[in-house]
């Protein structure tokens, strides 16, 4: 089957070419309300879709943006990526999901195909990230809005910032409160700010509290179900086995959970745990995890509508958002 063209709708309502366009365009000021009736039937007989590539061109606007996700199989990512979408698609805007998988030259080229895909602008939602991508977005004239991420100054550049401590300094002393006296932090890789940050965030409260930073004992490893459960076993190998555990991810709570209990130990009996994140698995989990919940979809639909106001002309922002701690059935008394 054919795919009709602006020649074809042109032909069939007796126009030309750029009285379709002004037709399509919206700026048919002075076409004759018969001409525009004909052009819109010619329209709907033909079946007629516009190229966006030809509207991009005269419009200098794509409606898509980018969103660049660390991993896009952590269910952290499909909430916000929920939110970009209902706030993007309520605007008339496509998004482009990509996935740098922690890697600063896989999120560069990415980067680059979305300015020559002409994107109208990028989400970066990954805690990692380089100012040199920053750099590429500036020299290219397109707006981002960045999530949990430092990075360089940049007029074109609005911010999300999670402030984890007040939800980790929750866990903190709902650990304390219990009566544990023994504490461990498995982390994520600390070359990403983000897992140096909970980290920190987790030993300073323990610190508030009366427990000294170096008691507590602190393993990394990926933002995995496995990097939990390797963490864990490298806790277990210290003489002081923690009885309370506070993870970085609730990714690597259930990795460490399902290894503690693999070796008999009781949860929360014998060991406590708490993540982060509040992804969909955790009151699903048996136990139900407690962990620090942050407003996933909601951060996706304010990224969105970050990313919109700055298409519009706005200046740049910075918005905090808050963690609090959800109590369920992984924690308890030592």
């Amino acid at each position: 089957m054919t795919v009709p063209t602006i020649d074809d709708v042109a032909a069939a309502a007796g126009v030309s070419k750029a009285t379709v366009s002004r037709v399509i365009s919206g700026t048919f000021t002075h076409i004759r309300p018969e001409t525009r009736r004909r052009v819109e039937e010619a329209i709907a007989a033909l079946n007629y879709r516009p190229s966006a590539v030809a509207r991009s061109l005269t419009s200098h606007r794509t409606n898509t943006v980018g969103m660049l996700v660390s991993d896009v199989a952590n269910p952290f990512y499909g909430d916000v990526i929920h939110g970009v979408e209902d706030e993007g698609i309520a605007a008339g805007y496509n998004v482009l999901l990509a996935n740098t998988n922690y890697d600063l030259d896989r999120g560069m080229a990415l980067i680059r195909s979305l300015i020559d895909r002409r994107a109208d602008g990028v989400l970066i939602m990954s805690s990692s990230g380089s100012d040199a991508w920053l750099r590429e977005l500036a020299q290219a004239g397109m707006p981002a809005v960045v999530l949990d991420w430092a990075g360089r100054k940049s007029e074109q550049v609005s911010r999300i910032e999670v402030d984890f401590r007040p939800g980790i300094a929750e866990a903190a002393a709902h650990l304390l409160e219990l009566g544990h006296k023994r504490f461990g932090h498995i982390a994520g890789p600390l070359t990403l700010r983000t897992s140096r940050d909970r980290r920190d965030a987790f030993l300073d409260a323990l610190a508030e509290g009366g427990v000294a930073r170096d008691r507590a004992l602190v393993a990394t490893g990926p933002l995995t179900i496995e990097g939990g459960r390797e963490a864990w076993r490298l806790l277990r190998e210290e003489a002081r086995t923690p009885t309370a555990l506070f993870c970085a991810n609730d990714l690597m709570a259930i990795g460490a959970l399902s290894a503690a209990r693999s070796e008999g130990l009781r949860v929360p009996g014998d060991l406590s745990i708490i993540g982060l994140d509040d992804i969909w698995l955790a009151p699903q989990f048996d136990p139900p995890l407690t962990t620090v919940a942050l407003p996933r979809y909601e951060i996706g639909k304010l990224a969105m509508r970050l990313l919109l106001k700055l298409l519009a002309g706005a200046a740049p922002e910075r918005q905090v958002v808050v963690t609090s701690l959800v109590i369920r059935k992984s924690t308890g008394a030592p």
